[in-house]
């Protein structure tokens, strides 16, 4: 008798522990799929960050080619109008004109020319 419950309790111990098992390897197969769906998710919220990265970097750029564009003809149109006041002065006033590079040329010398 004593063994037959020994057998009885073996067995009921085999089938507890298969449940268990197979529990225990459902809970398993769940949590795969719920990595495998974290990881999509994961993927694909970089892939999103990325293209929006990407497009504010190209946004920047354009504004900033923009602005660098613009004071490039700002500073192009101040230096042809430097050069045209410039130009109408050494016409109106050529003797003038002519003293001031003597000076220029003259203290450029002195600066440049010791050694």
């Amino acid at each position: 008798m004593a063994d037959t419950q020994l057998k009885d309790l073996e067995a009921d111990a085999n089938r507890a522990a298969g449940r268990d098992k197979d529990a225990l390897s459902d809970q398993v197969e769940v949590l795969r799929r719920d990595l495998a769906s974290i990881t999509e998710i994961l993927s694909e919220m970089g892939v999103r960050r990325k293209d929006e990265t990407v497009a504010a970097a190209r946004a920047r750029y354009e504004r900033m080619r923009g602005e660098g564009e613009a004071r490039w003809h700002d500073a192009q149109n101040r230096a042809h109008e430097a050069q045209d006041e410039l130009l109408a002065t050494i016409r109106r006033q050529p003797g003038t004109a002519l003293g001031v590079a003597i000076g220029a040329g003259f203290l450029a010398g002195l600066i440049f020319g010791r050694k």
